[in-house]
């Protein structure tokens, strides 16, 4: 970078244009804050006075310059001056932060606190001041680190220590769980079912209906609400409702939309394909019991023994060769209906060895990587039952009508086919 971009004008032999865009530039470059750019700009002066014709001719004025740039430096400042202006600029900032944060720059770019221990001082103030007051957000105390060269990213900040930094951060946290616990109070529109969940998070003592737990997703809203305040504000979790907590801790089985369409779905499915079936009771039990064990046993024991691979690995691998076996049930009883358009009925294991050979290699080709042999068809079943829901979520209220439709009719289809 070349000194008259440095000194950020064009080049010139005049001494008094240099002399001011150093003093301009000297404002926003301190040696304190920013010893690089101070050294790099001070090189740039230096070169940019030997080029000019007039240093040596007007000694008198250099001198009266470099007093002026001494004076910056070393003008007395008053305490109580500096405590006025950071009382003015953290009262301009909570009420309006575009104004504050114009008249902090304007502050530290001009007046007295071009002195360094007057800096010092104000950065000193101002933290001390944004740790005591309510209402100081995240976003503002990005902005005002930037501005003061506060580095509080670090493990040990720089420009601030790090009680105030902590204490800063304690308004900030308070502010914002402020902020979220007013968005629930002063939500515009609240439906009947937004203002019960509300008195039931914030009401002390108030119990969780029985009933409410049959709403599709009214307990999961309400669990949503109270994780994110345990994440994210933790201070306001002295405000919820000590009843809703312990409730919420016992809770085992609630009901949520998916879970409500899985019933609904399959119930249809299964009453539709066994109409006709000669022993209903006994198909819809063995049918149930393969759509709980697919899913609801799967995901519970998968959750449970998270951090034991080996355990959930022999549980898909037994659930694979069962529902193997289940098919292959299926499939002697379809051959057997078939059997006479072949000379040799004894065939009909190789021809389902070679069905399930060819049916597994697909699988394998379209699964996601995750998957492992053990588990290649218990998953495919999983994904199978529950592929309705996953389409039922979908945009667009057409295609959700549609689509449970057709697979209502394939489903049932099937299981009628399954179970005859």
């Amino acid at each position: 970078m070349g000194i008259w971009s440095v000194l950020d004008i064009e080049p010139t032999d005049d001494l008094s244009i240099i002399k001011r865009a150093y003093a301009r530039k000297l404002k926003t470059t301190r040696p304190d804050q920013d010893p690089v750019g101070y050294q790099r700009l001070r090189e740039a002066f230096e070169q940019a006075k030997d080029i000019s014709h007039s240093w040596d001719l007007n000694p008198p004025q250099d001198r009266a310059f470099i007093d002026v740039v001494k004076a910056e430096y070393n003008e007395p400042v008053s305490q109580q001056q500096v405590l006025n202006q950071v009382d003015e600029i953290v009262t301009l900032l909570l009420a309006d932060v575009t104004a504050g944060f114009e008249r902090l720059y304007t502050c530290l770019s001009e007046g007295p606190l071009e002195n360094i221990h007057a800096r010092e001082m104000f950065s000193h103030f101002l933290a001390e001041e944004l740790g005591k007051r309510k209402g100081v957000t995240r976003s503002m105390l990005i902005n005002v680190a930037a501005m003061m060269g506060w580095e509080i990213e670090n493990f040990r900040p720089e420009g601030i220590s790090a009680d105030q930094l902590w204490a800063i951060y304690a308004q900030t946290e308070n502010t914002e769980a402020s902020q979220y616990w007013d968005s629930h109070v002063n939500k515009p529109e609240k439906s009947m079912q937004e203002h019960e969940r509300f008195e039931l998070l914030s009401v002390e003592g108030k119990k969780l209906a029985f009933m409410a737990r049959l709403i599709p997703g009214y307990v999961g809203k309400l669990r949503q609400t109270v994780e994110e305040i345990s994440a994210y504000h933790p201070v306001l979790l002295e405000r919820v409702n000590p009843q809703l907590l312990k409730t919420l801790s016992g809770l085992r089985l609630e009901l949520d939309w998916s879970t409500a369409f899985f019933i609904v779905f399959w119930g249809m499915a299964i009453a539709i394909g066994i109409r006709h079936d000669e022993h209903p009771l006994r198909d819809m039990s063995i049918i149930i019991c393969v759509l709980l064990v697919c899913t609801w046993c799967k995901s519970e024991l998968q959750r449970k023994f998270r951090h034991s691979q080996h355990v959930v690995a022999i549980y898909e691998t037994l659930l694979s060769l069962l529902i193997l076996g289940v098919f292959a049930k299926i499939f002697s009883g379809l051959y057997g209906q078939l059997h006479f358009m072949y000379d040799d009925p004894g065939r009909g294991p190789a021809l389902f060895g070679m069905l399930t050979a060819f049916v597994l290699f697909l699988i394998w080709a379209i699964c996601p990587r995750y998957w492992r042999w053990y588990n290649l068809i218990s998953n495919s079943l999983t994904a199978f039952v529950t592929f309705p829901w996953q389409q039922a979520k979908k945009t667009g209220v057409i295609w959700r009508i549609v689509i449970c439709a057709v697979m209502l009719f394939l489903y049932s289809w099937l299981v009628t086919w399954a179970v005859a």
